[in-house]
């Protein structure tokens, strides 16, 4: 066995850890470039946002079939961005979710949606999770009711441990919710799941003090909240399979406390929709993700951002939402 110092580079993801501020910096600026390389888009112009709000993905018609070569293309375009999205930019997570549906018979629209996130790729290549000590963390559910063409819900979550993510997803719904607030429920029960895998993980980890953290989940609906509280709403949500009431079980034993947080202030509703620059920039912010190149501000935009939020009178919730 060799010593061969501290770890810089792992499957792609370089590290950078700085013993005295107590950081550590996950980026994958050099997988990224090979990608954008690989399929011509290292000079592309910067999108500024990984997916078009104006843009909705749908199936193929009928009649159309994508030849095989560019099928395979397809492919080999997508599994380096879902690898990307996994490792350190879960910014992508809605959008690579997305066009990963139509892998089997792609069309020139869904080539738009992935050159748009190799686009946004090439304009933030020193953009990366940065970790800190001192920081505190929560997890955050959203979901976005009915908006596939098959009406199903995409359901997102997210957890921020040390001022930076440490678990995302973003996932179609497996049925089809009658409500908002059955699917922003389903989707909490999603965010439980991963909560208690993540308390468990910081316990074998010796790391007590940070479970608390990951107990905490935002939610933005009302009724979800009610839902996981007050179970004399069970007869109007016989509908709701019984694997998603069991979050109410943990919420009574504790194991898992539930917040109300405002709309504009639910970092997960990043990998529930393609968002706008502005809104995007800033659940971009509070996911950890920092530009290594600029040490404190990113952007004009994020001096754009910092000044809505101080004329907002938007009420506060507990933990990093706010």
């Amino acid at each position: 066995m060799t010593d061969m110092g501290d770890l810089r580079t792992f499957l792609g993801l370089e590290i950078n850890r700085d013993r005295e501020k107590r950081t550590l910096q996950l980026s994958q600026r050099r997988y990224i470039e090979k990608i954008l390389d690989l399929h011509e888009m290292r000079n592309s112009h910067w999108a500024g946002t990984p997916a078009d709000p104006h843009i909705r993905l749908e199936k193929s018609r009928k009649d159309f079939e994508a030849t095989p070569i560019k099928g395979q293309r397809y492919q080999c375009a997508i599994g380096p961005l879902m690898y990307t999205m996994l490792g350190t930019r879960p910014d992508i997570a809605y959008p690579v979710s997305k066009v990963s549906q139509y892998s089997s018979n792609p069309n020139s629209t869904y080539w738009i949606g992935v050159k748009r996130i190799f686009r946004d790729l090439g304009g933030t290549l020193e953009f990366g999770l940065c970790y800190k000590l001192s920081e505190p963390g929560n997890g955050f559910t959203d979901a976005d009711w009915g908006s596939g063409e098959d009406r199903r819900s995409i359901g997102g979550i997210g957890f921020v441990l040390g001022s930076a993510a440490i678990s995302w997803s973003s996932k179609k719904q497996s049925t089809v919710t009658l409500s908002a607030t059955e699917a922003e429920y389903m989707a909490s029960t999603q965010a439980v799941k991963e909560s208690i895998w993540l308390q468990a993980i910081l316990v074998d980890l010796g790391a007590k003090r940070q479970v608390e953290m990951v107990q905490h989940i935002c939610v933005d609906n009302q009724g979800a909240l009610a839902l996981a509280k007050n179970p004399q709403f069970h007869a109007r949500t016989k509908d709701i399979d019984i694997q998603y009431h069991s979050v109410r079980e943990h919420v009574q034993n504790t194991q898992i406390a539930h917040t109300y947080c405002p709309t504009a202030d639910m970092t997960a509703d990043i990998f529930t929709n393609a968002l706008p620059q502005l809104a995007f920039v800033k659940h971009h912010r509070s996911l950890g993700l920092v530009d290594y190149s600029v040490p404190l501000k990113q952007s004009g935009l994020d001096e754009q951002i910092d000044s809505n939020e101080e004329d907002s009178d938007a009420s506060a919730c507990e933990g990093r939402c706010c």
